[in-house]
């Protein structure tokens, strides 16, 4: 038998017509997206299997849909306007939104009660964020944990779109920049560490001149833990680091370390580590200054799953156990 209602019913249930929720589509939205990254209307034309004109009054059915002027055209392609920023911002956040859906439905359909995806800075990837999933594992074993290792420019841009629900990292300054927030964890300094049979440990009295013979291994031969390095050279008067490695993994840091004559600097929780099985040894080189303490990032204006919630618990209960150890 037909399902039966009430015109009230239909009316509270339909959009009402020319609404935005009654024109507005998902081909929109990507079209958006597409027309910022390429600036260009023929190649946005191609990545979106349109002809051109077809491309154009897609353009033209949006900026109708939303009132306004999303791209200026100029001698070399399109520009997004202001009013295009805001819209390109919640239209890849929307498509985030649907991607995670798609991907939580998925994890519900193979027997899992939730996902959380996290974002983890070298920082806190070889001792809190493993204990902390651990913890979670045996806490609620129906828990999916997606991890994704990297840096602030990679971690932060993913977690401002909506592709991830937190990261576990510095509290760098581009956190406030992009509308993020963090919760403080600890604090914690950085030392210098190197091979267990490395030429500088075999004198206490090495000069400027030995330090500069060596090259270094760190995440980018630029940013925070360039600068702090850098600092701390200046202050003994020897040359700025020259980073012959870039990786942003310590674990392949340390088995680059490990086999060869290189120097880096890292968190000294996470050197601690190595230093106790006997992989590394740390140089006496202080530096001036501590990183940014590492935090939980968060993106403020998504709302947040009980997984994420869940796993953020796990993360505390283990730094407040690490604290009182």
């Amino acid at each position: 038998m037909p399902f039966a209602s009430d015109s009230n019913d239909k009316e509270d249930a339909a959009p009402p017509a020319g609404s935005l929720f009654g024109r507005l589509r998902m081909r929109h939205l990507v079209a958006i997206e597409i027309l910022a990254e390429r600036k260009n209307i023929r190649q946005a034309s191609q990545a979106l299997f349109l002809s051109q004109p077809a491309s154009t009054k897609l353009l033209q059915e949006i900026e109708s849909i939303f009132e306004a002027r999303l791209f200026e055209r100029t001698a070399h392609g399109i520009e997004i306007t202001p009013q295009g920023e805001v819209l390109l911002h919640w239209a890849r956040k929307a498509m985030a939104d649907m991607d995670a859906a798609r991907a939580e439905i998925s994890a519900l359909r193979d027997g899992w009660e939730g996902r959380v995806r996290v974002g983890v800075f070298p920082v806190a990837a070889s001792m809190l964020v493993p204990e902390a999933v651990a913890l979670l594992s045996r806490s609620r074993p129906g828990i999916q944990v997606e991890l994704q290792e990297g840096l602030e420019t990679t971690l932060l841009p993913q977690l401002e779109k909506g592709r991830l629900d937190c990261v576990i990292g510095r509290a760098t300054h581009l956190a406030g920049a992009r509308g993020l927030s963090h919760e403080t964890l600890f604090e914690e300094p950085t030392v210098v560490v190197c091979a267990v049979d490395h030429p500088l440990l075999e004198s206490p009295d090495w000069t400027n001149a030995d330090i500069d013979r060596y090259e270094w291994i760190l995440p980018a031969r630029s940013g925070q833990l360039y600068a702090l390095v850098a600092t701390g050279l200046a202050r003994r008067r020897a040359a700025p680091p020259r980073v012959a490695v870039e990786t942003s993994s310590i674990l392949t840091l340390v088995e680059i370390l490990r086999q060869s004559q290189l120097l880096s600097a890292i968190a000294s929780g996470v050197a601690r580590r190595f230093l106790e099985i006997g992989l590394l040894k740390t140089l006496d080189l202080p530096l001036s200054a501590s990183l940014h303490p590492v935090a939980i990032i968060t993106n403020h204006a998504a709302s947040m799953h009980p997984a994420t919630s869940m796993f953020l618990e796990a993360v505390r209960e283990v730094c407040a156990k690490r604290s009182a150890a």
